[in-house]
């Protein structure tokens, strides 16, 4: 009698769990009927295809290995700033040795639809060792030609002590440039593997730095600097250059695959506000470039600060 009470409860719980078992698999094949596909298995180039992000740049191929560079400050010698005593229509300013304010006393006109070669002709000669340079940019808002300091044949990108500023007027006419320099590698390193191009492009992609119909238009070699240490002395990584609808750049460490920041309107305006902060220091009130540039960069500071009021 016994017996047969366990055996009838014995049915009762297995006929209870294939009921649950059956109502569990009722609901997943339910939601998975409804359920988004899942895109985790997906190639890249199926994901930049979604997204409609075209690559039409030529990406370097092979394998790629550079080191990091440690820089230091150039001074520039004696010798060389004999090129300003040579050199006409300029008057000219060298403060601590390694950085140089010049004026010119006629300003030089650039062309409105000049292109960066024709901008660099211009331009490389009338600064010192201008074949260290190489043309950046023409930031339009703020009118100035930016030209990155060239090491290993890499341009480096925005770093206030390797870089060439040169200010226009509103008949986008020179007036005046800024200029400092990196010097040699104090600490040769060993070379380090790089990620390919297409991995910077996945960073960006991942990185939600690209938008739906986006264009890969470049992808480029140069560096970026990654720290600062007491000394004064600057570490730079190789870093992947994106260009983005041919307007638009990115930049990614070629060795840590870390998007390095990119925002050259805030490069400008801490440009601007050191090199405010120089003059005012070290250049006599007498001095006659003194009040004319001071009065023309505190301009664009108060200009940027209008416009930002006007977004807000």
């Amino acid at each position: 009698m016994q017996w047969k009470k366990i055996k009838t409860l014995y049915i009762l719980c297995f006929l209870i769990l294939d009921i649950y078992l059956l109502l569990m698999f009722v609901n997943k094949q339910s939601a998975s009927e409804f359920a988004m596909p899942d895109t985790s298995s997906s190639t890249f180039e199926e994901q930049l295809e979604a997204e409609d992000i075209s690559i039409s740049a030529d990406l370097p191929d092979g394998e790629f290995n550079a080191p990091y560079l440690s820089l230091n400050q150039k001074t520039f010698t004696d010798e060389e700033l004999t090129f300003f005593e040579e050199t006409e229509n300029q008057q000219t300013e060298v403060i601590n040795e390694n950085f140089i304010f010049s004026r010119f006393e006629k300003p030089v006109a650039i062309p409105e639809d000049a292109d960066g070669k024709l901008i660099s002709k211009i331009v490389k000669s009338s600064i010192l060792l201008s074949d260290h340079y190489t043309f950046g940019s023409w930031n339009k808002e703020m009118n100035i030609l930016v030209f990155f300091q060239q090491k290993n044949g890499l341009p480096i990108y925005y770093t206030q002590n390797g870089i060439v500023l040169v200010y226009l007027n509103d008949d986008n006419e020179m007036i005046f440039y800024t200029q400092t320099m990196l010097g040699e590698d104090e600490s040769p390193s060993e070379e380090k593997s790089l990620i390919e191009p297409r991995t910077a492009i996945q960073a960006l992609f991942t990185g939600n730095s690209l938008e739906y119909g986006d264009e890969i238009t470049g992808v480029n070699m140069g560096l970026h600097r990654r720290i600062q240490v007491d000394s004064g002395e600057q570490v730079f990584s190789p870093t992947w250059t994106v260009t983005v609808n041919d307007e638009e750049y990115f930049y990614v460490n070629a060795i840590e695959n870390l998007i390095a920041s990119s925002d050259e309107q805030t490069f400008l305006l801490g440009s601007i506000t050191s090199t405010i902060e120089q003059i005012q220091k070290s250049l006599d009130d007498d001095s006659e470039i003194k009040d004319f540039a001071l009065s023309h960069l505190n301009e664009i500071l108060t200009s940027n600060q209008q416009s930002e009021s006007e977004i807000e």
